[in-house]
């Protein structure tokens, strides 16, 4: 019974709530994910985009560039556990590069 209890705990994401000004904030202290997905795709759509020539090198390189900048502050906001809304910004970070990339993508061609 014991070794159930410990591993349901130990399964289970740790979240720990700190009460401050307006309310209770969650803190995981173990967020890998942090809009690594939403990142991810974007990068997907970037390098299909790139390979169909719906994207030149420097909407390429860009996005990129925002990609890697999402990764940065993802991991910057994890070092000391994400607060629920350090993960929507991330999220919102992430949908909005997938966002911007299926508008470059969609664009005509500039020569």
């Amino acid at each position: 019974m014991r070794r159930l209890i410990a591993l349901m705990l130990i399964a289970s994401p740790a979240v720990l709530s700190a009460q401050i000004a307006r309310g209770p904030i969650t803190i995981r202290p173990d967020s890998s994910a942090t809009g690594s997905l939403e990142n991810e795709v974007a990068r997907e759509r970037i390098r299909e985009g790139r390979k169909s020539g719906s994207l030149n090198k420097g909407q390429a390189r860009a996005l990129r560039k925002e990609a890697r900048m999402n990764e940065a502050l993802a991991k910057h906001y994890a070092r000391d556990g994400l607060s629920d809304s350090e993960q929507r910004e991330l999220d919102m970070r992430g949908r909005a590069l997938q966002s911007l990339t299926e508008a470059q993508r969609s664009q005509p061609p500039r020569h």
